[in-house]
């Protein structure tokens, strides 16, 4: 069977990581396995959108916020916003 992607999102860190797995409840638990210090408690796990998978397949990094929106797409001053964001959380990523 072909694994899904799954995103997980933590309490200290300021986009998901990225899970291979079939369930969101498998991602959990994939997810607690291979858990980094500093990233705090794992808040949700969702699947991955067809375009995220694409990209995840090519090897490109998916930046993903909580609430389902992108840093790598949008206006110059929305990056620029989750630019300042990433380095609040710098030493966590």
């Amino acid at each position: 069977m072909v694994s899904r992607y799954n995103l997980v999102f933590w309490s200290r860190r300021s986009t998901a990581t990225v899970v291979p797995a079939a369930t969101a409840a498998q991602a959990r638990t994939r997810a607690h396995a291979r858990h980094k210090a500093g990233y705090g408690t794992l808040l949700s796990a969702r699947q991955a959108n067809a375009a995220d998978s694409r990209l995840i397949r090519k090897g490109v990094w998916v930046r993903r916020r909580k609430d389902g929106s992108s840093p790598q797409f949008g206006t110059a001053a929305a990056r620029t916003a989750a630019r300042r964001q990433r380095s609040r959380y710098r030493s966590w990523l």
